[in-house]
């Protein structure tokens, strides 16, 4: 192999490498945005987790028609760079409606109940109030040894009392 074909498949492989990383960019981008949306089957499975219901894809299609779980988009079209699951046409819905709703019908609830005690990294706290904002539960918690006050800690930031 000359001189030029070796820079001729350089260049091709160095080419290659950028698409690539494009790719992987629109990938990563794209992720992250398709966490602000849940599909049926996360919703069914987010229901059965919280309250022990069981309910059915027709339940899902029923209040998604009626616009309860917001703006009803298919993921394939909406996350064209995610690979996706052949066959069936696969809706999700925006995370914070659908929490919302879930909320206002019961089927959703805190983790944590107020006066719980939790602990936010290596601090043991007690819950004082939860608030659902932007598709997570918020909690105020009061922390035990300084009895400072944080508001806005996520839920997926505390853990329940180790026993």
């Amino acid at each position: 192999m000359n001189r030029n074909e070796l820079e001729q498949r350089i260049n091709e492989y160095e080419s290659q490498l950028e698409q690539l990383r494009g790719q992987l960019a629109a990938v990563s981008e794209q992720e992250e945005e398709r966490k602000q949306f849940v599909s049926s089957k996360e919703i069914i499975e987010l229901i059965r987790q919280h309250t022990g219901r069981e309910l059915n894809m027709s339940t899902i299609k029923r209040w998604a028609d009626e616009g309860y779980l917001g703006e009803v988009l298919d993921e394939k079209q909406a996350f064209p760079a995610l690979r996706t699951k052949q066959g069936k046409k696969r809706f999700i819905y925006p995370k914070e409606s659908v929490y919302h709703f879930l909320f206002e019908k019961g089927y959703l609830a805190p983790a944590f109940e107020v006066l719980d005690q939790v602990w936010i990294g290596s601090e043991r706290a007690m819950v004082m109030d939860s608030v659902l904002q932007q598709g997570e539960f918020h909690y105020t918690v009061q922390i035990e040894s300084t009895f400072t006050i944080q508001k806005g800690v996520k839920e997926s930031c505390l853990r329940g009392e180790e026993v």
